[in-house]
């Protein structure tokens, strides 16, 4: 039996604005379990960031506020352990790289520095014994010459070699749990591969859980083994990562594996890509029933009026339309 390590429970994060609440995240479960990738997709703007930085404590308040539900690591609810309990789990046992490194790393320190930093902050090492962790890190990363690299800044680096040093000091501690915010956004593609080869490498290597958050269905189909889909602040489908592509089951799911682009379809009969018809609702203007309704092309009378919510099949695939509950 699978060992959960990381469990959310009705977590609403809010924010308060000029132009009234905005529920980014409303009402969110999900469960991770040790040494699996869980994949949490959607469009920009769905709750899928805020989703993260409400697991690690870290959305600005004010605007935001978690106002309820549970975020359980190995047993213990985060949003009850004050702010020092919170940052001995912040980086060592629960540690996330962000969308762009750039911003996350200190321009004006080494990246020897900013690394072994990290390592002396939770594991008390030393001085020497933390920049000796700091190349092991790098050199685990990928990095030629990491003896070298330490003593460079971020401006010195590509792009992917900056993300590989946010990975570096991710693994710095040995976490049990990896968050991954669009970790592959800015790059190229060939370097796309060469981080979610690295990523998944380090996973089997360490034991360690991945929560990877994209908008990439290619990613995901290559690196999850469960895939949640989220809009407008709500999962609207959870399934396995074989189940969810082999039999899409919510209309937005459906809508975006349709728009995947697929070469032998383009090169036989040149037709355009299928999208989703207009634009996700902005914050301060869900609409009531389904959130999805007014983009739907299944949508019925309930749909307006109600909010559907998730079912279970026997196969443990979850979704959350009225297609299924009427």
């Amino acid at each position: 039996m699978a060992k959960k390590i990381l469990d959310i429970i009705d977590l609403e994060t809010h924010f308060i604005t000029e132009e009234g609440i905005i529920k980014a995240v409303d009402g969110v479960n999900l469960a991770l379990n040790e040494g699996d990738t869980l994949g949490l997709v959607g469009e920009s703007g769905c709750g899928k960031s805020v989703t993260a930085l409400s697991i690690m404590r870290l959305v600005p308040d004010p605007p935001g506020k978690i106002l309820g539900g549970e975020v359980r690591f190995e047993g213990r609810d985060l949003l009850k352990l004050n702010e020092a309990e919170m940052r001995k789990i912040r980086g060592n046992k629960i540690s996330m790289i962000f969308q762009e490194p750039m911003t996350s790393l200190n321009p004006v320190l080494k990246i020897g520095e900013q690394i072994s930093e990290v390592i002396r902050l939770h594991k008390g090492a030393s001085k020497k014994d933390a920049i000796d962790r700091s190349v092991d890190m790098l050199k685990l990363a990928g990095f030629p010459s990491p003896q070298t690299r330490i003593e460079e800044y971020p401006h010195q680096m590509s792009g992917g070699m900056r993300q590989r040093v946010m990975i570096a000091m991710a693994l710095s501690c040995d976490p049990k749990l990896m968050i991954a915010d669009e970790p592959t956004t800015a790059l190229d593609v060939t370097i796309q591969a060469q981080i979610m080869d690295l990523m998944n490498r380090l996973k089997e290597e360490r034991r360690m859980s991945i929560l990877l958050i994209t908008h990439d269905l290619g990613v995901i189909a290559e690196t999850a083994k469960y895939v949640a889909v989220m809009y407008a602040g709500k999962i609207v489908e959870y399934a396995d990562v074989i189940d969810l592509f082999k039999t899409p089951k919510h209309p937005y799911t459906k809508g975006l594996l349709s728009s995947l682009p697929r070469i032998d379809e383009r090169i036989e009969t040149k037709k355009r890509l299928n999208v989703i018809p207009g634009m996700v609702p902005g914050p301060s203007d869900i609409p009531e029933g389904c959130r999805f309704y007014p983009r739907c092309t299944h949508s019925m009378p309930v749909c307006a009026e109600q909010e559907p919510w998730l079912k279970e099949d026997t196969n443990g695939h979850l979704v959350s339309c009225w297609i299924y509950l009427s």
